[in-house]
């Protein structure tokens, strides 16, 4: 039954098409499960699998696996809430001064409603993808990167984090390239975030991608937008 159930759930998550299922009667023997009469109901869907959903589910279809020169064949994926430990690990081995850069403020440890927040996300309005090393069977998190919806689902705000010793290999560029792609998928139309002027490697970036960079009058602060309906993302991005 427990099986039944599990590939029924996963029958009607891939395929948005299907309106209802009846199975009746559903007899069940020993270790047999007979389904005597089955019927199921399609209608044209008006959004893919499986935003037809009302929570998504893990979406699988973005991972891939890359090459970083440097830091050898790596996991690309969304984030999952079991990633809260290899999270915290890497985060406790950033420099004070990383920690300062991304979270624009000295933190000594991510607290326990953070680690939550950061790897329980609602995968239907925001994406943060992971580069996940695997030695010996044990796995390393490299880097996350962001892109948080607002209210509107027009507007998203981006962040980049990686670790200390993977910086300038490309692996920043290469995790959110793969989130803003996924977000002009989503019809979100312009990105943003805010870079302090000392983080030069993340500007260089923001730059790469094609964001237009702008000073915050009488602040330490640079704003990045980027256009994402814009014809030469693509390009600029590529």
């Amino acid at each position: 039954m427990e099986s039944l159930l599990v590939r029924l759930s996963q029958l009607v998550t891939d395929f948005a098409e299907i309106a209802e299922i009846d199975i009746n009667p559903l007899v069940i023997f020993e270790n047999r499960v007979i389904a005597v009469d089955a019927r199921v109901m399609l209608r044209p869907s008006a959004v893919e699998a499986p935003l037809h959903l009302i929570i998504s589910p893990y979406p699988n279809q973005y991972e891939e696996e890359i090459e970083i020169k440097g830091a050898g064949r790596l996991t690309v994926r969304p984030i999952r809430p079991e990633d809260a430990p290899l999270l915290e690990e890497m985060f406790n081995a950033l420099s004070p001064m990383s920690i300062y850069y991304r979270f624009f403020s000295p933190m000594k440890h991510l607290p326990h409603h953070m680690l939550a927040r950061f790897t329980q996300i609602d995968y239907d309005r925001d994406v943060a993808m992971v580069a996940i090393s695997c030695t010996k069977g044990t796995e390393k998190m490299l880097g996350v990167s962001r892109v948080i919806s607002q209210s509107n689902r027009k507007n998203a705000e981006f962040a980049v984090l990686v670790a200390d010793q993977w910086h300038g290999k490309g692996i920043g560029a290469a995790l959110l390239k793969r989130c803003l792609d996924i977000a002009r998928t989503r019809n979100i139309e312009k990105i943003h975030g805010f870079v302090l002027s000392g983080n030069v490697k993340m500007l260089a970036l923001a730059r790469k991608m094609g964001f237009t960079i702008k000073q915050q009058p009488g602040t330490g602060e640079y704003e990045c937008t980027l256009d994402l309906s814009g014809a030469g993302y693509g390009h600029m991005a590529g």
